[in-house]
């Protein structure tokens, strides 16, 4: 019982935080609100100053739960003191109409139990129990960023794990989820309030019924994403210049800039919210200088913590994305490309008239499902005939843009609101449809009913877990039944100490581990040590391409390649030569490569376990050079390597006068087999990166030689979990 009242305690403590920061910045811009509207946007703004109040505690390295707990409280008094000494009389909104509202009502309560449990019971979904909470359980380990952490996903803007940060000091994983639920119940309320604002009520209720009945909505917002939190924020800017329109309140736009900023720092993709209120400023006509500093002001606050740290930390301020703009030793410009062209195609999916039946009833294909009533969505554009139907379907168009670049459902969810909204107008327009609609759409959105027709993988809420959130059936074995990697913390904690890394092909839930888990796609030292476990059998330097020219002093010499491809050029080993004699290496020499500076010594340490690669697209230009301390005689330069058949290389040399000349471009060709002991070279190699200890998946490429060749490789297996085995290099 005592963990159930932590989870409540966290989750409760940090929405009332939200609560209280929100009043307070309402009170001091003297915002003029409806009843209701007030504790929606109180919330919501507050949580987006609370999560600016943490990232600079987490900048600082003070997040700790006593900091949280004082300040929380202190919050809390401010905002009472000031509610007891300065009392608003604010007016209500306009009422819906009974028939309509207690229907609806007792379907969202029936939703609300059932969703309120699956957030209450422990947190097993993929990316919750992964990065998000991964992240939040590292920071709050070192009161702060872990700056020598070096993964994809702690370089995205986090406003939101920010909030699970205060909750999980609190109440764990779960007070997390439950803060991310307070954002989902949040949203339908909001949908409502503005129906009931701007006269569509009915349509309102049906889209506010529509979002919290949409499964991928619902199991997202049970769990510990940040999904729920963009959309709730987008749709509380949009519905803030609305709200602007009507006043023409100069402090509006001061919340309205400030949300645009919370959410970009929430997630890269809301990054169109500010420039979607500029937009909205320049149709009304009223995009002067005062107005945009108003609004862009207190964006910059909100979005200046985030890009200013990856810029001090990594060189790039919107890493891990545009890193061929901003070349850093982090995350390779490759590794994206690849990491961003998966996440942009559909897999499995043949024909485009597919894209909608999944989205609306299948989802296995999509990761996820909305509900089928979203089938009838065309009939939204019988809302194009009122002035609220237009916003509604451009502002959906806008915030579905971030979709092209990721296919997964939940991308969709910031526009659903908007669709949904306009969809209840159009549907209101056909008499006697609306109401069949809503039964139809109530119906459908009762977790039990989803099986029906959706496919059996689709993300979504499978059973009503109440003995899990009260914790009357042990927490372990839940995981364990979805996250079978929960078992491996065991021999984790028995055989890694706290300050080593293990190496993983496949991403683990960090949120229950311990341990840095270093991923092979997540960072340059991931692809690493993935590239140098591959060798052996993927791209072993069975060839040597020989440079041969007529002998000269220099000072430096270079291959460079003049050819363009998709396809990276790699090099295991560059040598140079005088009279048949490799010129000894010397720690004097100074190497270097352009792309990927960093690794350039791969191509000079002696083993044929590593390699250079430029780690992205092969340009004119590219090289790798080596800088003589003193003039040196050479004849001979040789690549040992896999062949870049694409790449057309030359030799330059640089003459004592310091002239830059092109030697050759015709090297030849030769086919030397793979060097013996490639495998303990290899382990030796991932060993001397500090990496001690690898889990290796049975459908990994390297299991089956790791399985056939340990003797070879040097390794010693501790343990094995579900198909996945826990090795140590000797």
């Amino acid at each position: 019982m005592r963990d159930v009242i932590d989870i409540l305690a966290g989750a409760g403590f940090t929405v009332g935080v939200s609560l209280a920061l929100g009043s307070l910045l309402l009170r001091a811009l003297r915002i003029r609100l409806h009843r209701f509207e007030t504790a929606l946007f109180a919330f919501i703004a507050g949580s987006g100053l609370l999560s600016l109040l943490v990232t600079l505690l987490c900048l600082t390295g003070t997040a700790r739960k006593g900091v949280f707990l004082w300040t929380g409280a202190a919050a809390i008094a401010a905002a009472v003191w000031r509610g007891h000494a300065n009392r608003i009389r604010r007016r209500t909104l306009p009422a819906l109409p009974l028939d309509w509202l207690v229907p609806v009502a007792l379907l969202l309560t029936a939703l609300f139990i059932y969703y309120f449990f699956n957030a209450m019971a422990p947190e097993v979904s993929p990316d919750g129990s992964g990065y998000h909470l991964g992240n939040v359980a590292r920071i709050l380990r070192h009161h702060g960023f872990d700056w020598s952490f070096h993964s994809m996903y702690a370089y995205l803007s986090a406003g939101a794990e920010m909030l699970y940060l205060f909750a999980f000091a609190f109440g764990r994983h779960s007070a997390a989820a439950m803060v991310h639920f307070a954002f989902l119940c949040a949203l339908p309320l909001l949908m409502i309030c503005y129906g009931r604002r701007f006269g569509l009520g009915k349509a309102s209720l049906f889209a506010a019924l529509l979002m919290f009945g949409s499964p991928v909505v619902a199991k997202d917002g049970v769990s510990a994403y940040n999904d729920l939190v963009v959309v709730t924020v987008i749709y509380a800017v949009f519905y803030l210049l609305q709200v602007w329109d009507e006043t023409q309140e100069s402090n509006i736009l001061i919340l309205i800039g400030l949300l645009s900023g919370y959410a970009y720092a929430v997630k890269y993709t809301a990054v169109l919210t500010l420039p979607f209120a500029w937009a909205w400023l320049k149709w009304r006509h009223r995009l002067n200088w005062s107005a945009f500093a108003q609004v862009t002001i207190p964006a910059l606050v909100l979005i200046a913590p985030w890009v200013l740290r990856n810029w001090i930390w990594l060189g790039n301020p919107v890493a891990p994305f545009a890193n061929a703009w901003f070349p850093n030793p982090f995350y390779h410009p490759g590794m994206e490309r690849i990491y961003v062209d998966t996440l942009k195609h559909y897999q499995g999916i043949k024909h485009w008239w597919q894209i909608p039946l999944e989205l609306t009833l299948r989802g296995g294909l999509v990761g996820g499902v909305f509900n089928p009533a979203l089938l009838m969505l065309p009939l939204s554009l019988l809302a194009l005939r009122v002035t609220q139907g237009r916003r509604l379907l451009l502002t959906a168009l806008v915030f579905a843009a971030p979709a092209w670049m990721n296919t997964g459902s939940r991308f969709l969810i910031p526009a659903a609101p908007f669709a949904a909204t306009a969809l209840g107008i159009g549907l209101e327009a056909i008499p006697g449809a609306l109401p069949l609609v809503v039964a139809f759409t109530g119906l459908l959105a009762w977790p039990p009913v989803v099986s029906a027709y959706c496919d059996s993988g689709t993300w979504r809420i499978g059973e009503f877990p109440i003995d899990a959130a009260l914790r009357k059936e042990q927490v372990d074995h839940y995981i364990l039944k979805y996250q079978p990697d929960y078992g491996l913390k065991r021999a984790l904690d028995l055989y890694v100490s706290p300050n080593e890394k293990v190496f993983s092909f496949a991403g683990r839930p960090d949120a229950y581990l311990d341990r840095d888990i270093v991923v092979s796609y997540e960072s340059t030292l991931g692809n690493l040590v993935n590239d140098i476990l591959w060798a052996p059998q993927a791209h072993p330097p069975d060839f040597r391409q020989r440079f041969r020219f007529l002998p000269v002093d220099v000072r430096a010499v270079r291959v460079t390649n003049n050819s363009t491809s998709d396809n990276f050029w790699t090099v295991a080993e560059m040598r140079v030569f005088s009279q048949e004699k490799e010129v000894p290496r010397a720690g004097d020499w100074r190497v270097s490569a352009s792309p990927n500076p960093w690794e350039a010594p791969l191509a000079f340490d002696n083993s044929y376990g590593t390699r250079w690669s430029t780690w992205q697209a092969m340009r004119p230009r590219a090289h790798l050079e080596i800088e003589f301390p003193r003039t040196t005689r050479i004849d001979t330069v040789v690549l040992e390597c896999e062949p870049a058949w694409d790449a057309k290389l030359q030799v330059d040399v640089r003459l004592p006068s310091g002239r830059w000349v092109p030697l050759t471009d015709s090297g030849e060709l030769e086919k030397v087999g793979p060097p013996e002991g490639m495998r303990r070279a290899a382990a030796r190699d991932v060993r001397l990166l500090g990496i001690r200890y690898l889990l290796v998946n049975e459908g990994d490429f390297v299991y089956e030689d790791f399985n056939k060749y340990a003797r070879f490789w040097g390794i010693t297996q501790l343990t094995e979990v579900n198909g996945t085995h826990f090795y140590r290099i000797d």
